[in-house]
């Protein structure tokens, strides 16, 4: 019976032993994770709206942080700044994983009747990604077609609209002021498949990491290098779109990482585009990347 009792206990012993560890390897896969959170527009106006949502899987717990003091508990939904500037947007998830965007509010231009009407909105974005357009100047009617549907899509100044085919279209707005339409092109891009949005993730992050290299001092020839020959198959001239707003190419940037920007810089994320039509020797070769970068006083 002691025999048959010590044996009990020590598969007892080594079931809870299985368990520990596997809630163990769970909860470090859990903690390692990062939240698969969206927030659009990074770039608006004042009294425009931005959208924040996540689809982060199991997820209970939401915490957003506007930059500014507010916050949400919501999974998702919009928000308006009061006050024009750049706000980091930082979401929490489950008390334990972090995400962080970078949004800059401007003022509109005030303009008066003499001007002309002018479209303000994004060159690029993702398939089904709100998109918001403003348009400028003055008029009493605004009539927007958004090259998708053939119809007139929006009768309001700050339109917002969300495009289901992916290329290139033609944005076209009229006033009772214009002759003509005024246009505007939009590239719209496919949506990120899992196992793609995973391994531009991957490359974004590793770039941010030797980003943040340059920016605290270590070596720069080795993190430069790394990037542009492991990336960017050796061509420094690459433009590079920093904070949606200021672009450089990829040498100039760097040097200012490391001359003007040195220990006072965040990199807090880094969006890749592959080349199109890449072969097996060059699958990681990229067309171009975007920074989101704040001061430290910021970020931290």
């Amino acid at each position: 019976m002691n025999k048959i009792s010590t044996s009990k206990i020590y598969i007892i012993a080594i079931a809870i032993f299985f368990c520990l560890a596997v809630a163990l390897i769970i909860r470090l896969f859990l903690n390692n994770r990062e939240p698969e959170a969206l927030v659009t527009p990074l770039e608006l106006y004042l009294g425009d709206p931005v959208f924040y949502m996540d689809s982060t899987y199991l997820a209970s717990q939401w915490y957003w942080e506007f930059g500014n003091g507010e916050t949400s508990a919501k999974r998702s939904g919009e928000y308006r700044y009061g006050k024009a500037g750049t706000y980091q947007i930082r979401l929490t998830v489950d008390n334990s994983i972090e995400k962080s965007f970078l949004a800059t509010v401007r003022t509109p231009v005030n303009l008066d009747s003499d001007s002309l009407i002018q479209i303000a909105g994004p060159s690029t974005a993702i398939q089904g990604e709100y998109v918001v357009f403003r348009g400028l100047g003055y008029a009493r009617e605004w009539r927007w077609e958004f090259g998708e549907t053939g119809l007139t899509d929006s009768r309001e100044q700050v339109s917002i609209y969300a495009y289901e085919r992916i290329g290139r279209h033609s944005v076209q707005l009229m006033t009772e002021n214009t002759k003509y339409p005024v246009t505007h092109t939009i590239t719209i891009l496919p949506k990120y498949r899992e196992e793609e949005n995973d391994e531009r993730t991957r490359i974004g992050n590793d770039i941010r990491q030797h980003l943040q290299a340059i920016v605290d001092g270590k070596p720069f020839s080795t993190h430069y290098n790394y990037i542009l020959n492991t990336y960017l198959c050796n061509n420094p001239n690459i433009l590079i779109t920093i904070n949606e707003e200021k672009s450089n190419d990829f040498y100039s940037y760097c040097q200012g990482l490391k001359i003007i920007d040195r220990k006072v810089t965040t990199i807090l994320e880094v969006i890749v585009f592959p080349r199109e039509n890449n072969d097996e020797t060059q699958r990681q070769c990229l067309k171009t990347f975007k920074v989101m970068q704040v001061k430290n006083d910021i970020a931290r």
